[in-house]
């Protein structure tokens, strides 16, 4: 699973304030694309902040200072993306506002050839 790839390289201060923000409800997180192989979203922060977070098998991208120039796991970004889509796990396989297709109706029916 992506997010837990993430959070076994992460930084345990990252950690931790990645888990004080996502629990006390400053981030709000829409994802954008959720696949076997990759999970994107915008993060906000609690300044209001927007960043694009991508998530890969055991790496993460963020638009952050933290991410662009450490190099590191973002606590605000990547660890709270990680953290929500294994707490919202039956809400994380679709982005926000995507409505839930209709399954296809492949039931055969006879057709009457013309004459």
């Amino acid at each position: 699973m992506l997010a837990t790839s993430i959070l076994a390289i992460v930084d345990t201060d990252r950690l931790v304030r990645g888990v004080e923000g996502l629990t006390a409800g400053p981030y709000h997180i829409t994802l954008t694309r959720m696949t076997e192989t990759e999970i994107r979203a915008y993060v906000t922060n609690g300044d209001g902040k927007t960043y694009n977070v991508t998530l890969t098998n055991g790496r993460s991208l963020c638009g952050c200072g933290d991410s662009m120039f450490r190099g590191k796991t973002c606590k605000h970004a990547a660890v709270a993306l990680a953290l929500y889509t294994i707490r919202q796990p039956q809400t994380a396989g679709k982005p926000e506002g995507e409505a839930t297709p209709k399954p296809s109706n492949l039931k055969l029916a006879k057709v009457r050839r013309a004459a």
